[in-house]
């Protein structure tokens, strides 16, 4: 008798494991034939598997995701924060349209963005910038929106160089349970993919919690009145963060640490946020991880006569910084050259279009003599091309 049930009980449980394959069978007969035709069946079996790819470094919500700080604030600067033109919200937002245009023609990722903004708004517009993309660009980017934040009492660092540019040094205490993220300007130009820059986390060591690269001008001149970061000091517009650490800083805090460092030298400091990295990290060398300067290419790294940046003469450039408004003044054109092409670039088109616009235009500025210090550099044009060179000759 005992025999004969277990006989019933394997029968069951073949018809059972027969059942469910038929079922499998039939679903995805049925996903092939309604989404076969226009690609969308192997993207509808990984979500319906809640397949995703791994980047690594970000809280739940970003799982798979390349995870980037923007800081937008529209509050009216002060007489000494370079008048109107530097901290045109108008500007800002023209130079963010490049910025994210270039991240995502270059990504295969998804890149979430977490804007912190004086206004839901001001948000609102920066996510609009993106509207009229095409599908496949568009979703590969997801914006969230925080309110900017000081602690109590320290209001009057919001004021400071530009409006809210010190907000950067309370990210850690705004996203307590985020593991990672890379705060950006937004006067930027990706020349290589997001996902290389998320690569140089990989590279800190056991101690290492930030990111930066190196100035290579204006620390060591007369300007500057602080203490800086190893021989040329640090520039603040591209900033690693690993958030897991920085809460663990030693003495009393992150927070506390650049707190006590504003306190202390608030009367030397003129550049804000990042003279107060500089101190720091004066102080605690051991704990930043030095970017490469071809991550943060700047005027002032080609227009002194020379290139001041080695790495990018043998690679090319990584990202393009149009700080000093270098992107829309018309002082540097050969910088300009760059920026306008992926203005008037179309997501979609080739991207050895893109390269061949960039190049006429770089052309352009030697030959009908616009303004340039960085066309004195005879090898410029290709400095600022070889790594999107590189990236068009990959696909």
């Amino acid at each position: 008798m005992s025999s004969t049930c277990t006989q019933i009980k394997r029968m069951k449980g073949r018809v059972v494991k027969y059942v469910m394959l038929f079922y499998v069978v039939i679903i995805f007969i049925f996903v092939r034939l309604n989404f076969a035709a226009n690609g969308d069946a192997d993207e509808f079996i990984k979500t319906s598997l809640r397949i995703i790819p791994s980047s690594g470094g970000v809280d739940s919500k970003g799982a798979g995701a390349i995870v980037f700080f923007i800081i937008l604030c529209e509050g009216k600067p002060k007489d000494n924060q370079g008048g109107k033109d530097a901290s045109a919200i108008t500007r800002q937002l023209r130079q963010a349209a490049v910025m994210l245009k270039s991240a995502a023609a270059l990504s295969s990722s998804v890149l979430r963005f977490l804007v912190v903004a004086d206004s839901e708004k001001l948000f609102k517009q920066f996510v609009d910038l993106t509207s009229s993309w095409p599908e496949k660009y568009k979703s590969r980017l997801v914006f969230e929106y925080r309110d900017v934040w000081y602690p109590a009492d320290r209001e009057d660092m919001r004021f400071m160089f530009r409006v809210c540019a010190t907000e950067r040094l309370f990210l850690p205490d705004m996203f307590p349970s985020l593991d990672a993220a890379i705060y950006i300007d937004t006067d930027l130009v990706f020349l290589r993919p997001p996902e290389q820059l998320w690569q140089e986390f990989h590279k800190f060591n056991d101690v290492q919690l930030a990111a930066m690269a190196p100035c290579l001008y204006h620390y060591g001149s007369r300007k500057n009145k602080v203490p800086f970061y190893g021989k040329t000091g640090l520039n603040a517009g591209i900033m690693h963060m690993n958030i897991t650490r920085m809460k663990k800083f030693p003495g009393r805090g992150w927070t506390a640490a650049n707190l006590k460092v504003f306190d202390n030298y608030k009367k030397k400091i003129k550049l804000a946020d990042q003279d107060i990295l500089n101190i720091l990290f004066h102080k605690n060398a051991d704990l930043v991880y030095e970017l490469g300067c071809e991550w943060n290419y700047r005027i002032f790294q080609c227009s002194q006569g020379y290139n001041m940046c080695p790495n990018a003469a043998a690679n090319g450039v990584s990202i393009l910084h149009g700080n000093a408004m270098a992107f829309v003044s018309g002082a540097e054109m050969k910088l300009q050259a760059i920026f306008e092409a992926w203005e008037q670039h179309q997501l979609g088109s080739p991207l050895d279009h893109l390269l061949a616009s960039l190049q006429r235009g770089l052309k352009a500025v030697t030959t009908n003599h616009q303004q340039s210090k960085c066309a004195q550099i005879s090898n410029i044009d290709s400095i600022l091309t070889k790594e999107l060179q590189k990236h068009v000759l990959t696909l």
